[in-house]
């Protein structure tokens, strides 16, 4: 009950809607109920005693009245779907917006065919709720309650016999409402396990096809597809099993009519039109009773999506703006790790040790280490994509957890190893961190990035729309664009993560060349595996499982003769065997 009173609070700002809908209900049911009684008009006052002008009175009377209805019907029915699409709205946005502003952490164990579950499937189940229950609940309701009312008060011996089924139903209803509630919760959880697979695949699709393993993938996925099958069939069985119960009750119902209506007008105490009226007023119950079941599955199956739409938004972001936030953007880039160790919180793995060293406006500080060594983690500190587990993490003195967390990013510039463009043209992708940016500012920012020469050179130019991720862009020519959209921003801090790492040593040296101007302007993170892509770095800072374990210049750290001067050595002799091999 408390996830099923939070769904009907979306209704709040559609009062106005619902209430419309609500009238439109009331006066089309008027109508419905009217009908049987001027049929009972038509027989007994029209047909029996031969009078034809009651006939045709009563026959334009049912014209109208029928006419009525349609109208109504319309005004309901569009009153309700436009009350079940609004709310369907409210709640995807209000899912995506809340989704944007969870931390990193969240994500890094969510899965995202689970999250496009919710949004999808999960929001459509209680957009069908708001379509069908508040309008039939009223409905069924109020037809049950008017039609005995006037069953009774035309006879309530009759009313008794053929209403007596209603405590039976009342209470197949109770067990199958708790029963659906758990089957159904069992098919959403399902649909988002096969939308994970099913998202994986597709975005793994050249993996798939190069390690040749189509075959193993597609069982994998047939597997949880047919889980979904049978839990989908299982919910199906029981629901089709309550509205056979309930038909079977409602001819029940109608046969008890027949039987001891038929007495009752041999005995003379009903008359033919009587218990014509009280037959069709006793059918018009039918299709209530019959929407008992379709509401008690929508709802268990809207209860069961709320639960699970209501666990994301009841995430609260673990990384927000604290109150009276700093404005970030006056920084001038000075950045300070003071004894700095983060542990992922849903792991516990432990990823830094103790990190502590300062960097000046306009330095350049580069990480290098070997792979798992901590330097990505280090540098997602400065834009509070996490929190350090100890210790602080300043710009220009201040705690990065004081300042307001927007404006803290829009001042750093982030190039990631794992370049994600959207599908947009490329003025739009450039242009992704600065929309209001001019056509100018964009093709300086490419022509910086070394991306306007091979953009010019594309049919459509700038106009291009990439594939899906970039695929139809080379990863050299995806980075460029990242870089130019990453300048375009102007940032105080620049991270390039492994920013050269898809291009060959020649457009990596034509970038480095572009790039040299704009770093002695802003204090930049430089993360390279190539230690020529570092030479020129004021600072090298060298991780090893989480640790600094040297730091210096280019020259310094040669000298020292450690980690890092043994893997130059390597680079340079694989260098030189790559050279002779050319030759």
């Amino acid at each position: 009950m408390r996830v099923l009173w939070r769904i009907l609070l979306y209704l709040k700002p559609y009062r106005r809607t619902l209430i419309s809908g609500y009238a439109a209900l009331l006066l089309s049911l008027a109508a419905q109920l009217a009908m049987p009684r001027l049929v009972e008009l038509a027989i007994d006052g029209g047909i029996v005693p031969r009078r034809v002008e009651v006939i045709l009175a009563a026959a334009g009377a049912l014209v109208l009245v029928g006419l009525a209805q349609a109208l109504l019907t319309f005004a309901r029915s569009y009153s309700f779907q436009a009350l079940a699409e609004n709310i369907a709205y409210q709640l995807r946005h209000e899912l995506y917006r809340h989704l944007e502003r969870l931390s990193f952490s969240y994500f890094d164990k969510a899965y995202t065919g689970q999250l496009m579950a919710r949004a999808t499937e999960d929001v459509n189940a209680i957009r069908r709720f708001f379509w069908v229950v508040p309008r039939t609940s009223v409905q069924s309701l109020g037809t049950l309650a008017a039609v005995s009312v006037m069953l009774i008060v035309m006879n309530w011996r009759l009313a008794a016999f053929s209403l007596s089924v209603l405590p039976l139903l009342a209470l197949a209803t109770v067990h199958f409402s708790r029963r659906a509630r758990h089957l159904f919760l069992q098919v959403q959880q399902q649909f988002g396990i096969m939308t994970t697979v099913l998202q994986e695949n597709l975005a793994g699709a050249r993996v798939v096809r190069a390690f040749a393993r189509e075959d193993a993938e597609s069982a994998r996925f047939d597997v949880e597809l047919r889980t979904l099958q049978q839990r989908s069939l299982t919910a199906a069985r029981w629901s089709a099993l309550y509205t056979a119960f309930v038909t079977t009750v409602g001819a029940a119902s109608l046969i008890l009519v027949v039987w001891y209506g038929g007495r009752e007008v041999l005995a003379g105490h009903l008359t033919i039109g009587q218990l014509t009226a009280f037959y069709f007023l006793l059918v018009l119950t039918a299709q209530p009773v019959r929407m008992l079941g379709w509401m008690v599955s929508s709802t268990a199956r809207a209860i069961a999506s709320g639960q699970r739409i209501f666990e994301v938004l009841d995430q609260s972001p673990e990384i927000s703006s604290p109150p009276g936030a700093l404005d970030a953007s006056g920084i001038r880039g000075a950045v300070e790790f003071r004894s700095v160790s983060f542990t992922y919180p849903e792991s516990g793995i432990a990823s830094l040790y103790d990190i502590s060293f300062t960097a000046e406006p306009g330095q350049r500080i580069a990480l290098f280490g070997p792979t798992g060594s901590g330097k990505s983690t280090l540098v997602a500190l400065l834009p509070r994509f996490y929190d350090a587990s100890a210790g602080a993490v300043l710009i220009d003195g201040v705690d990065v957890r004081a300042y307001e967390l927007k404006s803290l990013r829009q001042r750093i510039g982030f190039v990631a190893q794992d370049t994600l463009l959207f599908s947009v043209t490329i003025w739009e992708n450039i242009a992704f961190g600065r929309p209001d940016a001019t056509q100018s500012e964009i093709i300086e920012a490419a022509k910086v990035a070394r991306a306007h020469e091979f953009i010019t050179e594309l049919p459509r130019g700038y106009d291009t729309v990439v594939g899906e991720r970039g695929v139809s862009l080379s990863g050299g020519q995806k980075q460029r664009i990242a870089i130019a959209r990453t300048l375009l921003m102007d940032p105080r801090i620049l991270i390039l993560d492994e920013a050269t790492s898809s291009v060959d040593a020649e457009t990596e040296h034509a970038i480095q060349e572009a790039l040299h101007a704009l770093l002695e302007r802003r204090t930049s993170f430089i993360i390279a595996h190539r230690i020529r892509t570092l030479q020129s770095a004021d600072l090298i800072l060298v991780l090893d499982q989480g640790r600094i374990v040297e730091r210096g210049t280019h020259q310094e750290l040669l000298a020292l003769g450690g980690l890092y001067a043994r893997q130059y050595a390597r680079q340079v002799q694989e260098r030189t065997r790559l050279h002779t091999a050319a030759d």
